[in-house]
């Protein structure tokens, strides 16, 4: 199946950010470069591009830098060994210390 000519559609070009597009007062004054490798000139309108890139859309790096960052702690339980008196295990004896009321 072949794409359909395009007559009155505007080019990839014009939404693309490798593009670089001059215009001039008529409507068939326009020139049409593309920069991604190399200034190079575009004579035809083009349908479709391997090197497009669409200006309007913003890029990760662009996204990261706008992106709210919500500090959180991490909802697992900390690994590794549990210390002694921890997790319900009794301490062991001769290390309960006595209170001492200061009010003598």
């Amino acid at each position: 199946m072949k794409k359909a000519a395009l007559h009155d559609e505007r080019s990839l070009c014009h939404a693309c950010y490798w593009a670089h597009i001059q215009k001039g007062f008529r409507e068939s004054e326009e020139a049409v470069f593309c920069c991604f490798s190399k200034f190079r000139a575009i004579p035809f309108k083009v349908a479709d591009c391997t090197d497009f890139s669409n200006k309007n859309v913003p890029t990760r790096s662009q996204m990261e830098d706008i992106a709210l960052i919500i500090p959180t702690k991490p909802a697992r339980k900390p690994s590794g060994f549990a210390r002694l008196g921890s997790a319900g295990e009794p301490e062991p004896e001769g290390q309960d210390e006595e209170l001492v009321s200061t009010n003598d």
